[in-house]
């Protein structure tokens, strides 16, 4: 286990909120449909952040929660706008599962849409669930965790006497999950389904007799949630780069009582020689990972593993616990910031100067501007990244604004900037 040194400094998540893990889920979940019960900063929020995704007839909207509502409305009335709501979305769309998907606002005036979701539930024939998807104390990946634990409460008990099968738990891409559910099969490894299942209708059941293993690091309520059905889950790496990718397998082959084949490490040795380049580009190059997504840690990992030097790591929230098996591979001695002084931090990393820093959209330019290279940590959510084959894919994402801040020095392009940041001010570009 690495030796590692965590700083609680409890301040704001700088991040996108919770709602955007829509973005993802109503693609993965076909025939679904999210209802947001929020207010106009929740609609502007998903109109701004998915407005390319319009013109593709996007399946959610936002139930406004206006200011008259923060008085005397009673439950009543939201149950009566949100039946009249969900009617229309029945009407033209005709979804399969509708989410109800609770907000902040929703959340401090107490509207208790997990029983108007059952009584819609009844009404309309189709599962309307309560997803509960508030940015309060949340970065935007971990929404996805409410969503799944919605799904936990349809999916159905295993019967007696089903035998031990390996369940996912975890939206990746398609081409991904039919990689990993394609290497899980020549490996000879029973698989029970995927939580989220792409059809809804159709969702793994579960019991004593089910292996979990989480696909992303930010599911942990979830896999609790597994745990209290009786399920056996598993601590395993995130399947993160070509190392994380054979020892998630690995594991796997173990808890079904199978010695893992030498073929997995013919495997990681091909994906480490397709990203040969990106690999000698990084060596001994100082990272900052900033990121806002919960995948900070498996990045750190890969990053360490190719060479390079992890001079600043932090993260929105850190389960040590449900992350250990990541934690166990990260380099002795470092510090995790968890919930980062976001002025204090670019503080720092101003200071340390490093070759790359991976950290939000907010902070890339205020960077860029003092010619430190950056990678917006978002595109590490919305790329394929997991598994042997998506390697180079990953590589690729990290080594370019390395390439780029090469060249920029090379031709002076980036201008020397005064390193003060003023606390009043914040930071600025």
């Amino acid at each position: 286990m690495a030796s590692l040194n965590v700083i609680r400094e409890a301040s704001c998540a700088e991040g996108f909120c919770s709602l955007g893990c829509i973005a993802w889920l109503y693609r993965k979940i076909r025939g679904s449909f999210f209802l947001i019960v929020g207010s106009h900063t929740c609609q502007y929020f998903m109109q701004s952040a998915l407005s390319v995704m319009i013109f593709s007839e996007p399946r959610f909207a936002t139930a406004i929660i206006e200011e008259s509502d923060l008085a005397a409305k009673t439950a009543d009335f939201a149950h009566l706008e949100l039946d009249r709501i969900v009617g229309d979305i029945v009407r033209e769309y005709n979804p399969t599962i509708i989410f109800l998907v609770g907000t902040c606002p929703a959340e401090i005036i107490k509207v208790d849409l997990q029983n108007i979701g059952e009584m819609l539930t009844q009404k309309y024939a189709r599962p309307v669930m309560f997803a509960p998807v508030s940015g309060l104390e949340h970065t935007f990946t971990q929404g996805e965790d409410g969503v799944l634990q919605a799904l936990l409460t349809i999916s159905p008990q295993e019967a007696p006497g089903t035998p031990r099968e390996l369940l996912l738990v975890g939206a990746v891409g398609d081409l991904v999950e039919d990689e990993i559910l394609e290497q899980l099969a020549a490996l000879e490894i029973p698989v029970r389904g995927v939580l989220p299942a792409r059809d809804p209708r159709r969702l793994p059941a579960i019991g004593p007799n089910t292996v979990a293993v989480a696909l992303q690091p930010y599911l942990s309520m979830t896999m609790n949630a597994l745990k209290r059905r009786g399920v056996e889950v598993l601590a395993c790496r995130t399947p993160i780069g070509p190392a994380a990718t054979r020892q998630f397998y690995e594991a796997i082959c173990r808890a079904f009582g199978k010695e893992p084949p030498a073929s997995l490490a013919t495997l990681e040795a091909e994906a480490w020689e397709r990203i040969g380049p990106e690999r000698e580009l990084l060596i001994g190059k100082r990272v900052a990972i900033i990121g806002d997504n919960l995948l900070e840690l498996p990045i750190a990992n890969l990053l360490h593993e190719m060479g390079a030097e992890i001079v600043e790591l932090s993260t929105p929230y850190f389960n040590r616990k449900a992350m250990a098996a990541d934690v166990a591979c990260l380099p002795e001695g470092l510090t995790l910031y968890e919930k980062p002084d976001v002025i204090a931090q670019a503080e720092r990393v101003i200071a340390l100067k490093p070759d790359l820093t991976i950290c939000g959209l907010g902070l890339a330019n205020p960077f860029e501007s003092r010619g430190l290279p950056t990678k917006w940590s978002i595109e590490f959510t919305f790329t394929p990244i997991h598994g042997f084959k998506h390697a180079k894919d990953l590589a690729e994402i990290i080594a370019r604004p390395v390439r780029r801040g090469n060249l920029m020095a090379q031709r002076g392009w980036y201008v020397s900037q005064p390193t003060d940041v003023a606390r009043a001010g914040g930071v600025t570009a």
